[in-house]
């Protein structure tokens, strides 16, 4: 079974994204990222934008 994880980007770098929790992951697969996006994580990998409510229903039923 695969977790992903909701989590802000607070910097990009090229193609990677330094994130709220302090790992970096690629943003391969994401359309115009931005500092501030929240993004869906697996792994090393960013897998989908999300909205601010979104990640944060999603972190509420991850506690």
């Amino acid at each position: 079974m695969c977790l992903t994880i909701p989590l802000q980007i607070r910097s990009i770098e090229k193609t990677m994204a330094n994130l709220s929790d302090g790992r970096q992951v690629s943003l391969a697969l994401i359309k115009n990222p931005q500092p501030g996006d929240w993004v869906l994580t697996n792994a090393d990998l960013a897998i989908s934008k999300v909205s601010e409510e979104e990640a944060k229903e999603i972190n509420n039923y991850l506690k």
